[in-house]
């Protein structure tokens, strides 16, 4: 069982009763599904009450703190995303997670993700380390590429870094028989990768939070945070410290010989 500081305490509470609104709303969805009907209008205002229902918490918590929204990302603040990703939830997809992250003394502190479908709660601490529902988590211990599943992340990249991204996983999956899997949320995915359900995820993301927020998480599980250059374009690997290691290595070689 963990021992929860005061301000995770009030976090994870928090965005589990905000959640646990939000089920109703993607019951509506999934029913939708079949529909002509437009569902924009409707997930924006599930996320208008979810960003209402979190800010009147935090302002409480740390009045001399903004609250600022996922691309506002360089001044000490809380940082929040009321639904990653949103794509996946207006489809029914369960998933998305609901994310909060103290940001203070220029770094990522603390950060709470849930998913209220499958009520899973993780929870992160600086020094503290890693927890789903009151249970330490850490990344997977693989160390061979055959037993080890990856994922990638796509979503709204320039061609040229997709483009880059697409040859990387041709190259694991191809030439290297490595299972792949693409859910759609980051941090979906790094909730799995930080409880050692998968090994490794391969992204590219220009989001100095986005980048924090996985750095901060993999290093309180285990993992690490690896940075390739492939034609002037950053590809970022967090992975087990296995894992990413191999792969970072063979991607080197392979654009390397060409």
């Amino acid at each position: 069982m963990s021992i929860q500081s005061p301000i995770l305490n009030v976090l994870n509470k928090t965005i589990r009763i905000s959640g646990k609104k939000m089920i109703r709303d993607f019951t509506e969805i999934e029913k939708l599904q079949s529909s002509v009907k437009n569902t924009e209008k409707f997930i924006e205002i599930t996320k208008l009450n979810i960003l209402n229902d979190l800010k009147e918490v935090l302002i409480k918590i740390r009045p001399n703190l903004k609250i600022k929204s996922i691309n506002n990302e360089l001044e000490d603040c809380w940082i929040i995303d009321p639904i990653d990703s949103t794509t996946n939830f207006s489809r029914g997809i369960d998933n998305f997670v609901i994310s909060i992250s103290l940001k203070e003394d220029n770094k990522i502190n603390a950060c709470v993700l849930y998913n209220p479908i499958r009520d899973e709660n993780f929870y992160f601490q600086i020094g503290f380390g890693g927890f789903k529902n009151d249970y330490r988590i850490r990344v997977s211990e693989k160390k061979k590429l055959k037993d080890s599943i990856s994922s990638f992340f796509f979503k709204n990249l320039k061609i040229e870094n997709r483009k880059i991204l697409g040859n990387i996983r041709q190259i694991m999956q191809n030439d290297n028989n490595i299972e792949i899997r693409e859910s759609g949320s980051i941090l979906h995915d790094i909730s799995l990768l930080s409880s050692g359900k998968i090994d490794c995820l391969l992204f590219s993301d220009s989001s100095l939070r986005i980048n924090e927020q996985i750095s901060f998480i993999i290093s309180e599980t285990g993992g690490v945070f690896l940075e390739l250059e492939i034609n002037e374009k950053k590809i970022y690997v967090a992975s087990n410290k296995y894992i990413g290691k191999i792969i970072k290595e063979m991607i080197e070689n392979k654009y390397e010989n060409h």
